[in-house]
C-alpha cells in the first residue's frame, strides 16, 4: 500500500473489512464499530449478520467470505500476524500446529487480495498513522497493540512473513528447525536435537513441512544444511515449493561441512509451502544436520 493514510474505497457495495486474527482483534472491532456509527451506519460480523442494513460495514477475519458474497469494496488490515496463532487457538480450541497451519491460511488469504484491493499490512501500521482513511468513509484510528514478549519465539519469527506485502521485506523471514517433521527413524537413530538425522538405512524422505501457507507470488527459500565425511558422499535431493508442485536440486556435498542452497517458486494462489530433503540412495552411516530455511518474497522474473 503506497499510503497507509488514505486507502481510497472500491466500486460500488457494500463494504467489507477483512480483519486477520491477532491479539487485537477486540479493540479493532471496537474501533470500526464507532467508526461505522460516526459514518451513520453499523458494524455487523459476518458470521452472525441478519437483516442487517445494506451500508452495513460487515467484518470477517476470512478473504474468502468476502469474495464468495460478492463483495467489491474490501480492504484489509493485518495487525500483528505473529499473534494469529494464539488468537486462533483462543478462537476455535485448535492446538499446535493445526492453529499455526489455520492462521497462515487467513492471513494469505487476506494478503492475497492486494492484487485488487486495498491491504493495510503490519509494516504499514507500525508506522503508527494517526488515522486511516478507509472505504472512502470510515475514519479508523488504529489502537494501541496488547502485544507481549512471545513465549514461542521460533513462531514469532516464522510469522514475519506476513508482516510486509510484496517483495519489500528488509530481512528473510527464519523458519527454525522446530517447524518441520523429521524422518523417525533417522532421529531415533541419532538421538539429540532437532535437526540432527542419521542417514543410516534405505533411501527415504528425511525433513518436511512446514506447511505453513503464503500468499500469490515469487518466493526463495535459502535451505541452510550440514553433513559429516560418510553423508558427504550420498545424494540428496531438496524440494522447494507445494505438496504437488516444486522446483528440486539434486546435490552430492563431496565434503564435509555446512552448506546453503536457494530455490526459487512462484506461487500462483494461496497454498500450503513444503521444503524435502529426501536421501536419494541407500547409506551405510552418515549425519546430516539440517539448519531450517529463510524465506523471502522477491520480484517475480522479467
Amino acid at each position: 500500500m503506497s499510503d497507509p493514510q488514505d486507502v481510497g474505497h472500491g466500486p460500488p457495495g457494500a463494504p467489507w473489512i477483512v480483519l486477520t486474527p491477532s491479539v487485537d482483534d477486540r479493540a479493532w472491532r471496537m474501533e470500526i464499530s464507532r467508526a461505522a456509527a460516526e459514518a451513520g451506519t453499523v458494524m455487523v460480523d459476518a458470521a452472525d449478520e441478519t437483516n442487517s442494513p445494506p451500508d452495513a460495514v460487515r467484518v470477517t477475519n476470512d478473504a474468502h467470505i468476502a469474495l464468495a458474497a460478492g463483495a467489491t469494496r474490501i480492504i484489509a488490515l493485518i495487525p500483528e500476524p505473529a499473534t494469529a496463532p494464539e488468537a486462533i487457538g483462543d478462537l476455535t480450541g485448535m492446538a499446535t500446529p493445526d492453529r499455526e497451519r489455520h492462521a497462515s491460511m487467513l492471513l494469505s488469504r487476506a494478503a492475497a487480495l492486494a492484487s485488487r484491493y486495498s491491504v493495510v499490512s503490519a509494516k504499514d501500521l507500525a508506522a503508527r498513522p494517526t488515522a486511516l482513511t478507509v472505504l472512502g468513509a470510515l475514519r479508523l484510528v488504529p489502537p494501541p497493540s496488547k502485544v507481549e514478549v512471545s513465549r514461542q519465539p521460533s513462531i514469532t519469527a516464522a510469522f514475519d512473513a506476513y508482516a510486509v506485502i510484496g517483495p519489500g521485506s528488509d530481512q528473510p523471514t527464519v523458519w527454525a528447525q522446530d517447524l518441520f517433521t523429521y524422518d523417525q527413524r533417522s532421529m531415533q537413530d541419532a538421538p539429540g536435537p532437532a535437526g540432527v538425522l542419521d542417514t543410516t538405512g534405505r533411501p527415504r524422505m528425511m525433513v518436511s513441512g512446514p506447511y505453513l501457507y503464503l500468499p500469490p507470488g515469487n518466493w526463495r527459500a535459502c535451505l541452510r544444511f550440514g553433513v559429516d565425511a560418510a553423508a558427504a558422499k550420498h545424494q540428496f535431493r531438496l524440494d522447494w515449493g507445494t505438496r504437488t508442485a516444486c522446483v528440486s536440486e539434486y546435490v552430492v556435498p563431496g565434503a564435509p561441512g555446512r552448506y546453503e542452497l536457494e530455490l526459487d517458486f512462484i506461487w500462483s494462489e494461496v497454498d500450503v509451502a513444503e521444503i524435502r530433503i529426501i536421501l536419494m540412495e541407500g547409506s551405510f552411516s552418515g549425519t546430516v544436520l539440517f539448519e531450517g530455511i529463510t524465506v523471502r518474497q522477491i520480484e517475480m522474473p522479467s
